[in-house]
């Protein structure tokens, strides 16, 4: 077997990568500038050299990191049907109805228990696109179309690859382009003696996944029989809510001073949110197919993120 990882510079990729290493599978990690071990030079959205790699070496599975766009993917997924047998998307939990109500797009009531991979969809396709749309020779343009549902469908339609769709939740650790809990660990990092933070952030819960785990998860879907042909969320099987994750990283910083709870400004991004729509999701499934389990210690995973984040300034 032989594994191609499209995306292996990224933020998961070089995780991935290490993952199949670490299996003692055959692995080519495709990016643009050819970096990294295993690495080959390769730009994605060139369909027709993606697949003499994948005849020159033999690829039979793909795990996919960079699935954005239509325009970016269906030409490769068309140019790949059969000739390899398995691809790994990475798709997100963002494609839940949940996801659109949290943005204050017309939603269903919220679901209030964990989201199954069953759960409502969205039903409101581009969830990033702005009108008017984006510069088309801004570096985020390609935002506009980005959609993993329409992706998923695509995929699916391909009969001769067999689809696994890893829809992955918030994924956070060193080299995190969002800085997820930099709201956290910056004025802990500063000394501030008090932190205020609004009582409807701190109980707003959402699931999040250690990058070395979800890439670890994606290796194993990508050479578990079990997984393939299924549709799974990823992520930590027990989420907290952001009271709990703030109260891990003041543990592991060493800070003592006081949290108090204080109503965002009415022109904080958390304005734009409706926090009755969370994103919390049932990871059971994967679990069970392929009898996995997070490789990293959730305190581990903290102490990483938090080093990481204190370097960055």
């Amino acid at each position: 077997m032989t594994v191609l990882v499209l995306g292996s510079s990224g933020f998961i990729g070089p995780h991935v990568v290490a993952a199949l290493a670490a299996r003692q599978v055959e692995v080519v990690g495709a990016n643009r500038s050819g970096a990294g071990p295993h690495g080959a030079r390769l730009d994605r959205r060139d369909a027709l050299a993606v697949r003499a790699l994948v005849r020159q070496r033999r690829v039979t599975s793909v795990i996919d990191l960079l699935a954005y766009t239509a325009a970016d993917s269906l030409p490769l997924f068309e140019a790949l049907d059969g000739e390899v047998d398995h691809w790994v998307m990475a798709s997100s939990c963002d494609v839940y109805a949940n996801y659109d109500g949290l943005h204050r797009h017309p939603a269903p009531e919220p679901v209030a228990t964990a989201l199954a991979e069953t759960s409502p969809l969205r039903t409101r396709l581009y969830p990033y696109r702005q009108d008017p749309p984006r510069d088309p020779a801004a570096a985020d343009a390609w935002m506009d179309d980005y959609d993993k549902i329409p992706l998923e469908a695509a995929l699916r339609a391909r009969t001769a690859l067999k689809a696994t769709l890893m829809r992955l939740p918030m994924v956070f650790g060193p080299g995190d382009r969002q800085r997820r809990f930099r709201w956290a660990i910056s004025p802990m990092r500063r000394g501030a003696v008090q932190i205020e933070v609004d009582p409807g952030w701190l109980g707003f819960r959402a699931t999040h996944g250690y990058v070395e785990d979800v890439a670890d998860a994606l290796a194993s879907a990508a050479l578990h029989p079990a997984a393939r042909g299924g549709t799974f969320n990823l992520g930590r099987d027990v989420p907290g809510d952001n009271r709990g994750w703030f109260d891990a990283f003041a543990a592991q910083a060493g800070w003592t001073g006081e949290l108090r709870q204080a109503p965002a400004p009415d022109d904080s991004p958390l304005a734009a949110l409706d926090l009755r729509y969370r994103l919390v999701v049932d990871t059971s499934a994967f679990r069970a197919a392929c009898s996995w389990t997070e490789p990293t210690p959730l305190a581990d995973a903290v102490a990483r993120t938090l080093a990481d984040e204190q370097a960055r300034g």
